[in-house]
């Protein structure tokens, strides 16, 4: 199994593996059983409301090779999501980090407080790990 490899995330995020032309080719233990039934599928026929949010992403991942991370919205969920290019797939993990609460001002003013607050504190993890990476590097222990 290359994507738990691949992705370099602990087991307990949910991964998809799309081939390169967006089909789920294998699914991870955690990752919804709406993946695990479609399988060989296009991820933009199971949901085609997010082709907009997500296909920028796999096109800069395809183009650059490169792995590609960034916080969507989409469905009431706030996730930041990782995709990952190796021999001509995509793995794409997510982690939930937020529900928006749309039934209350109330509701939405509390979860958009607490979302904005994971992406800060997951931004400021992101930094320190690189910072931790670069002086590793640079004291020849990475």
């Amino acid at each position: 199994m290359i994507a738990a490899v691949a992705v370099g995330e602990s087991v307990r995020l949910p991964y998809a593996v799309l081939d390169e032309d967006d089909r789920v080719v294998e699914v991870g233990p955690h990752a919804p059983a709406v993946f695990k039934s479609r399988l060989g599928e296009r991820v933009q026929d199971i949901f085609p409301e997010t082709e907009a949010l997500y296909r920028p992403y796999y096109e800069r991942a395809r183009r650059t090779g490169t792995v590609v991370e960034f916080a969507q919205y989409a469905n009431g969920h706030v996730s930041l999501i990782k995709i990952v290019p190796a021999q001509g797939r995509l793995t794409v993990s997510w982690d939930l980090i937020g529900l928006v609460d749309v039934m209350t001002l109330e509701g939405l003013k509390s979860s958009l407080a607490a979302a904005v607050a994971a992406l800060a504190n997951t931004e400021a993890a992101v930094r320190r790990n690189r910072v931790r990476d670069s002086l590793s590097l640079v004291a020849g222990t990475g």
